[in-house]
């Protein structure tokens, strides 16, 4: 752990707004992935079961970092994550607005939607002109293989994403099933926060905050390929064979390398030149 002179803890109030997201996740994120029976019917718009399993596995894999953060208690691992939070949770916002004719404003569970994802962006928004000054002589830097793998990473991750809100219809042939608009801009998110945190951690970093990152991306991918295995026993809708889907299956590989090569890597130069 680093010293608390160049590390210093979080604000009380962010903390506790944390453990709060962080239960939200838990819930949510399980609850699509293992219960989908029982939450599909309570989510703020018709998720048919491809989206159900793969939302759940982008909200299972953000429980990891935000947790670590509410766990640590300190600028790092903040400092990756609240960026990406943010990220995440303003661009699902804009997409939600763009497409609010997809929502029911009877539903009670669109109005929590709504609330969530008002308060998280903003919140974020604040408390990273909160801490704009804080201490970052205490990062190191990566090592070259690792910093070359995150930046070509950021690259592909900032393309995709932009990409999927642009010319949805084109960039979403990429998924193994079919994605309308709405679902194509909102997973936008999902990739923009990964070029968020892999510039965030590209060059310098925390061993907290590559562990933050690296176990999102794990379990990301894991869960990704597991969701549509499962789906797809079900539905039996997928062609395993078609050059999209291998593409797509080699893409959550990937990431999940990287992933685990994040994991376990560690910082190697103390106080880099800035």
């Amino acid at each position: 752990m680093n010293q608390a002179s160049n590390n210093p803890e979080i604000s009380s109030f962010l903390r506790n707004f944390t453990f709060v997201e962080a239960a939200v996740l838990v819930v949510v994120g399980f609850g699509l992935f293992f219960l989908p029976q029982y939450l599909r019917p309570l989510w703020a718009w018709e998720i048919a079961p491809f989206n159900a399993r793969f939302l759940g596995g982008i909200y299972l894999s953000a429980m990891v970092p935000v947790a670590l953060m509410y766990v640590s208690g300190r600028w790092s691992p903040t400092r990756l994550v609240l960026p990406a939070i943010f990220t995440f949770t303003f661009v699902v916002l804009v997409a939600s607005i763009y497409h609010i004719d997809r929502f029911n404003v009877a539903k009670w569970q669109v109005w929590i939607w709504f609330a969530l994802y008002v308060t998280l962006p903003a919140s974020a928004a604040y408390h990273l002109w909160l801490y704009r000054k804080w201490p970052r002589d205490h990062l190191e830097a990566t090592s070259g293989k690792l910093r070359v793998s995150l930046q070509v990473s950021a690259v592909l991750f900032g393309v995709y994403g932009v990409g999927l809100i642009a010319a949805p219809d084109f960039f979403s042939g990429l998924f193994p099933w079919r994605l309308d608009h709405f679902h194509s801009q909102l997973y936008s998110a999902v990739f923009l926060t990964g070029f968020v945190m892999m510039l965030t951690v590209a060059k310098r970093a925390t061993r907290a905050e590559l562990m933050a990152a690296g176990v999102m991306e794990i379990v990301f991918g894991a869960s990704s390929i597991l969701g549509l295995v499962i789906v797809d026993r079900e539905v039996h809708n997928i062609d395993w064979s078609a050059t999209n889907t291998i593409v797509w299956l080699a893409f959550l590989v990937a990431i999940t390398a990287v992933g685990v090569a994040m994991a376990f890597a560690n910082p190697v130069v103390t106080n880099p030149e800035h």
